[in-house]
């Protein structure tokens, strides 16, 4: 259904942004309508600028127009199948969540995608997480696919006898998970069937966990205001113990206790969600609002006393007595695919340069130029710059339009003027354009992409 407006008595107009069947049952047919009321017609109007804004960002089709993922029957709903450019920047989202740990001090593993489903009543997702898992009787055995990292890390920390000169034991890794989410559910890359997640599982000391939640706080914010999201754009909520959970009242004050220090020590104001933690601890939320004013939730902490507990982790203490470790599970950017969609939305698919899969286009103006192209094609790449050549039969105008259409960065245009010069004739988004020197071009642009500006620093 088109969006329409009706006339609201006191709430003064409704939106109706559409309406939806599904039929789970053949006796009943389920219709589910979503609508929003607003005071006067002036916030109607603005909250539907900002739908048919959101439309025109849909990361689905710009995913599409710019041939970076797909979603095919054969493969399945819910599962995203990357192409090379969208593997680019799926890979350096994950570079740069990696640099992260590494200055935390988190060693990387891989584990398996399917465990024994033994694994999974002992962590309490069997339990409490079935609906969304996939199982599977093989052997006499069930197996369930994964749909959380954590398990496999405590088996990494169950390897062998800790002692409290090991703690904190970081351990990350780039998990690819699946949860079995309903059809209906599904969106994109936002809601998927299977995602990898930048995960981290951290093993310490109770004495340990506000300090190590401060750290990552810090690293989140550093992220976030990486990608332009600071200030009154970023909010931090503290959820409390749900009421299905495991692990006692004590362990829950604790944990919840903790994560409260931490917040108030760094100076930051937030808001207590009661009963939203995750079914194992209380948890650190972060949501940043997008360039159409959507709050997102991706980063995430967790403390959990309850796991140790269950799968009797131990580390031996100075006094040579045997204590419990706390787990802290965290994520930085969270979902890779979430949060990709997330910028592919708030940028209009325009990446800066470093997210950027072709950084810049080189584009000779006749045949005669193409080896000039090609120099200058090969000063860029020997610098680790992401670049193509355009030649073709096709006119200048038209590859210069092609190059728009694709949100490439930079289009460097070369003809006599420049061959002579040894320069580059540059043009940039909103109207950018300058000549200068070949090297000069090549330093500015290696320049702004190792310092992932969110701005094009070539034209300063």
């Amino acid at each position: 259904m088109e969006p329409g407006v009706e006339p609201g008595g006191d709430l003064g107009a409704i939106a109706i942004l559409g309406v939806s069947a599904h039929n789970p049952f053949p006796e009943a047919r389920l219709v589910r309508i979503d609508a929003a009321a607003f005071t006067d017609r002036g916030g109607m109007e603005e909250y539907l600028r900002r739908l048919r804004e959101a439309a025109k960002r849909d990361h689905r089709v710009i995913g599409r127009m710019l041939d970076l993922y797909g979603f095919y029957e054969e493969a399945g709903p819910g599962l995203v199948v990357f192409h090379p450019k969208g593997f680019i920047i799926r890979e350096e989202l994950i570079k740069l969540a990696r640099e992260i740990n590494e200055r935390l001090g988190y060693r990387e593993v891989y584990t398996p995608h399917v465990y024994r489903s033994i694994l999974w009543r002992i962590s309490g997702h069997y339990e409490h997480y079935r609906d969304k898992m996939i199982l599977a009787e093989i052997e006499g055995d069930e197996y369930g696919v994964k749909p959380m990292n954590c398990p496999g890390h405590i088996l990494i920390y169950k390897s062998r006898p800790r002692s409290y000169k090991d703690l904190p034991l970081r351990i990350s890794e780039f998990g690819t998970v699946y949860r079995w989410e309903k059809r209906g559910e599904l969106y994109g890359l936002l809601r998927l069937r299977g995602f990898t997640q930048d995960d981290g599982h951290v093993f310490l000391s109770e004495e340990q966990v506000k300090d190590e939640v401060k750290a990552i706080i810090q690293e989140i914010r550093r992220l976030l205001e990486l990608f332009g999201f600071k200030g009154r754009d970023v909010r931090y909520y503290l959820s409390t113990r749900p009421e299905d959970y495991i692990g006692t009242e004590e362990m829950w004050e604790k944990a919840t206790e903790a994560l409260r220090q931490a917040l108030d020590e760094l100076g930051l104001e937030y808001t207590v969600n009661e009963g939203e933690g995750a079914f194992y601890g209380p948890k650190v939320d972060v949501e940043f609002r997008d360039s159409l004013g959507r709050w997102w939730q991706c980063s995430t902490i967790q403390v959990d006393f309850a796991q140790p507990e269950r799968f009797g982790l131990e580390y031996t203490a100075p006094d040579g007595s045997k204590k419990r470790p706390v787990m802290i599970h965290r994520a930085l950017l969270g979902s890779i695919e979430r949060f990709m969609a997330i910028l592919i939305e708030h940028t209009g698919g325009r990446l800066p340069t470093w997210l950027s899969p072709i950084q810049a286009v080189v584009l000779p103006t006749t045949k005669s130029h193409w080896e000039y192209a090609g120099r200058v094609a090969e000063t860029l790449r020997s610098r680790g710059i992401r670049v193509e050549v355009w030649g073709g039969e096709e006119t200048l105008s038209k590859r210069v339009r092609e190059a728009y259409s694709q949100a490439i960065p930079y289009i460097v245009i070369v003809g006599r003027r420049e061959k002579e010069a040894g320069a580059v004739h540059v043009r940039g988004r909103q109207n950018k354009r300058a000549t200068m020197p070949l090297e000069v071009f090549a330093d500015k642009l290696l320049k702004e992409i190792q310092s992932r500006s969110l701005e094009q620093t070539v034209f300063k």
